[in-house]
């Protein structure tokens, strides 16, 4: 609906405008009754009586989720805000570059909720197979909702290189925008790539209530290295424009690897921890 009323078919005055405000209203409050009714009517969430009981509040289960819920909060803001950032800072180029600038990040963050579900997949069977102790489990589910959005990711890319002409239609009819955004969209297929492997690492990192380094990885690869190397190849190189995604790709890049290694390490040394108390168990059961 948002989409209809902002861009083509449909091309309102800017009197009928703030309807796309309207709509984004709607969806929220529509969104919001329909959790509200599955809490408190649908098999398995109504035997919780959520709306019926009332509890104590504990402080220490409080801090444990808050130590949980901060990083990943303070994760997606470096991840998202550093997007505004970039959107403020073409403010130097002309308006045909800011607008297919936000149009091929539109339809690329359009495309991103692909590996974002299968994040917060990831995040629940994952955590439900660590807390259980079945870490072998919980490795074989990474692997599978790995492959599932790099799977998503390449077809994401491929996507987005062979229906370029037709979104490029969908939101715009101006010749200069469409130029600028058939080219932002190529380093779009960037963007699938990495967060395909990115995102659901993210995931499956929550389901080990490992928060603390990703987010630190975050603030490092989004607003040490990606902002600073994209400024300087925007202005000082050849890129122009197109420096500022370059170095969003790469903060991409660098926080997929890194969170790579760091998933390898944590299930490694979960796996080894678990066979040693195996050792020991077997070990002691002999002795007696």
């Amino acid at each position: 609906m948002e989409l209809r009323i902002d861009i083509r078919p449909f091309r309102f005055s800017g009197a009928w405008r703030h309807w796309a405000g309207y709509a984004s209203a709607v969806t929220y409050w529509f969104i919001l009754f329909v959790t509200i009714y599955f809490v408190a009517k649908v098999t398995p969430f109504q035997e919780y009586r959520i709306f019926r009981t009332s509890y104590r509040v504990l402080p220490g289960i409080w801090k444990e989720i808050l130590f949980i819920g901060l990083p990943i909060g303070c994760t997606i803001f470096f991840e998202t805000s550093i997007f505004a950032a970039v959107t403020l800072l073409m403010s130097e180029f002309s308006t045909a570059v800011i607008a297919a600038h936000q149009a091929a990040l539109n339809f690329a963050s359009l495309l991103y909720m692909l590996p974002l579900s299968i994040a917060f997949a990831l995040t629940i069977v994952v955590g439900h197979e660590v807390g259980a102790g079945r870490y072998s489990h919980a490795r074989a589910y990474a692997k599978l909702g790995m492959l599932t959005a790099l799977t998503m990711g390449v077809a994401a890319s491929i996507i987005i290189y062979a229906t370029r002409g037709p979104v490029i239609f969908l939101y715009t009819t101006d010749g200069t925008v469409a130029e600028w955004m058939n080219v932002f969209l190529i380093y779009a297929i960037f963007f699938q790539l990495s967060d395909a492997i990115a995102t659901p690492i993210q995931g499956i990192l929550r389901g080990h209530k490992d928060v603390n380094v990703p987010f630190l990885y975050a603030f490092i690869a989004f607003w040490i290295i990606g902002l600073p190397l994209g400024i300087v190849l925007a202005r000082f190189s050849a890129l122009g424009p197109f420096g500022y995604w370059v170095g969003l790709i790469a903060a991409l890049a660098v926080i997929a690897s890194t969170l790579a290694v760091r998933l390898r390490n944590i299930q490694n040394r979960k796996e080894k921890s678990i066979r040693n108390v195996y050792k020991v168990g077997i070990t002691g059961i002999i002795s007696i």
